[in-house]
């Protein structure tokens, strides 16, 4: 599965890459059917204090992309909380897309 991480206004450092990497990597244990996913960093350079940091996922699956965002003081904090709602959204797929499957069986067997 390919990871694009990309940092907006600020130098991503290994640490964060590897941290980013490493928490994206157990999106797998949800979905076989990940294409790509896509982590999008940016520090608000406007602000000094408050919500400086935007994080923006996205999970490419066949037929759809995922995404889930989050602002936040810090760059781990926004990510840390963006990251379940993707994991959410990618349970729901896989239950919508086993339940399309279970209908489909149901109608031919009658």
């Amino acid at each position: 599965m390919p990871t694009i991480i990309s940092g907006k206004n600020f130098k991503l450092s290994p640490a964060v890459k590897d941290y980013v990497t490493g928490k994206l990597r157990k999106l797998e244990r949800y979905s076989e059917h990940i294409i790509a996913t896509k982590a999008e960093l940016d520090h608000d350079t406007n602000q000094r204090t408050g919500l400086v940091y935007r994080v923006e996922l996205s999970v490419e699956v066949p037929g759809d992309i995922l995404k889930a965002g989050q602002k936040a003081e810090h760059l781990r904090e926004a990510f840390d909380v963006c990251l379940p709602k993707l994991e959410r959204q990618l349970k729901k797929y896989e239950t919508k897309k086993t339940d399309i499957r279970r209908r489909k069986g149901a109608a031919r067997k009658q």
